[in-house]
């Protein structure tokens, strides 16, 4: 049985960007499930209605239900744009993207075991707003290490070389040099969303418009990072929103009741 990680919209030919050679593609979102300020049906439609996307992922940390209740909602609905299962992993040397994935994957493997479990999956893994030091990030090391490995999965896929948010602005000249000396892996963007308008203000630029074309284009090394840094006042009120968010979370959790939180 082939098992699907991702759901594909309503389109070819009639989505937002059908008239353009390369899509875009924001693969680094987080909903209600983890520690963003929107559910995952919000993201949906925002997507829809305000962004020109053709694919998105929903990653949230050490979780792929809200990524898979995204996927049946998508299957549900008559959207523009394709929908991927994902995760943020945090492993022992810092957060991996899992993309393609159907099942979860644990925090605080070693890197080199969350890189194989990711690609016995079938997946595809991206290091998160790699040598950051906030939030926990892979280092310059670690990114070696990987490149030098010999066991099967063990690798990356490309490296997160745009982010907006404060994380990502950190050591982002010093990502990119050491991906042009050394590395030579896909660098890729996405928003890091935690809030509904920070979706696609970071993505990917790549030939075609599916999660089928944006899966060949990280392979064969034809993706851009895209995108502006976000502001210093906005990546403040950012967290405000997502400690809200999260403290109305954990009343739903004490004082069941209520699930529009999802």
């Amino acid at each position: 049985m082939t098992v699907r990680t991702f759901s594909e919209g309503r389109r070819r030919g009639t989505g937002p960007r059908a008239g353009d050679e390369r899509g875009r593609a924001d693969m680094h979102i987080h909903s209600l499930y983890s520690d963003g300020t929107a559910s995952v049906g919000q993201i949906l439609e925002h997507v829809e209605q305000h962004t020109e996307l053709d694919v998105i992922a929903i990653t949230d940390h050490e979780r792929i239900d809200g990524a898979q209740r995204a996927a049946e909602l998508h299957a549900a609905g008559d959207f523009s744009f394709d929908l991927v299962v994902g995760e943020e992993i945090t492993t022992r040397r810092g957060h991996v993207l899992a993309l393609f994935i159907h099942e979860r994957i644990p925090a605080l493997l070693s890197l080199d075991e969350s890189l194989r479990r990711i690609h016995a999956q079938g997946g595809i893994a991206i290091a998160a707003h790699p040598m950051a030091p906030l939030p926990l990030s892979v280092g310059r090391r670690s990114l070696r290490s990987v490149r030098d490995a010999t066991d099967e999965g063990i690798y990356f896929d490309a490296l997160e070389l745009f982010n907006p948010s404060h994380a990502g602005r950190m050591r982002h000249d010093a990502r990119l040099a050491l991906n042009a000396a050394e590395l030579g892996l896909p660098g890729v963007g996405n928003s890091d969303g935690h809030v509904l308008e920070g979706i696609g203000t970071g993505a990917t630029g790549f030939p075609g418009h599916t999660a089928v074309d944006y899966r060949a284009a990280v392979a064969a090394g034809t993706v851009t990072p895209e995108g502006e840094h976000w502001s210093a006042a906005h990546n403040v009120d950012v967290y405000r929103r997502q400690l809200r968010a999260k403290l109305r979370h954990l009343w739903h959790t004490v004082k069941p009741g209520s699930e529009d939180w999802r």
